[in-house]
């Protein structure tokens, strides 16, 4: 008499991120150009298959939240970065924290419409690089944004966060370890960005 067996097979299937979470949920704030401050705060819900080229950014990136992973460093706080980059800046921050230069304060994801045309209230209606977790602020305390500042120079105007002393350890140049690291990754400084600003804390894909 034979003998029947049941097998049981179980089949695993490794989904992204995005195909788990089908929802997509982000909180940006909404700056003004004209008054230039933050306005007002919306908060998006949609499939991820209803999201805008507009939604969509560097490295496959977007706003949602579930697209956004914790930094795991030692010696600072968790802060979210797009999950597609967040192995290669991790291993940059440490090493360059374990060369000698120490990392206080990081901003990386924070949604916001800061980029783009404006419109009929001077609203700005694009996201920035920080809203898809793709651009990261080091140390802005010693390295400010400036204006009228084509060329680093005495005549730069502070615009945001703390002055830039060439002389201090944190203060960020383009022979820095930490920018040149970060060149290697595929992100670019903002002290190197055209135009009449200077973003000094800041790298992205761009700079800007």
């Amino acid at each position: 008499m034979g003998i029947k067996k049941n097998f049981l097979f179980l089949c695993v299937i490794v989904l992204a991120p995005e195909l788990l979470a089908k929802e997509c949920r982000y909180t940006a704030t909404v700056w003004n150009a004209k008054l230039k401050k933050v306005v007002d705060q919306i908060t998006v819900v949609k499939d991820f298959s209803a999201l805008s080229r507009h939604e969509k950014g560097p490295f496959g990136c977007t706003p949602c939240e579930s697209d956004q992973i914790d930094l795991n460093l030692p010696f600072h706080p968790p802060v979210k970065i797009c999950r597609h980059i967040a192995s290669k800046i991790e291993r940059v921050l440490i090493q360059a924290h374990e060369e000698g230069y120490p990392i206080k304060k990081i901003i990386a994801y924070r949604p916001g419409l800061s980029k783009g045309p404006l419109d009929q209230h001077g609203n700005r209606t694009e996201l920035s690089n920080h809203s898809f977790g793709t651009a990261i602020d080091i140390n802005p305390e010693n390295n400010g944004l400036y204006g009228n500042c084509k060329v680093w120079n005495s005549t730069c105007i502070l615009l945001k966060d703390g002055k830039r002393v060439l002389e201090h350890p944190l203060t960020l140049k383009k022979n820095s370890p930490l920018v040149l690291m970060m060149r290697e990754i595929g992100m670019k400084w903002g002290g190197e960005i055209k135009g009449n600003q200077k973003d000094f804390m800041h790298f992205s894909h761009s700079g800007y």
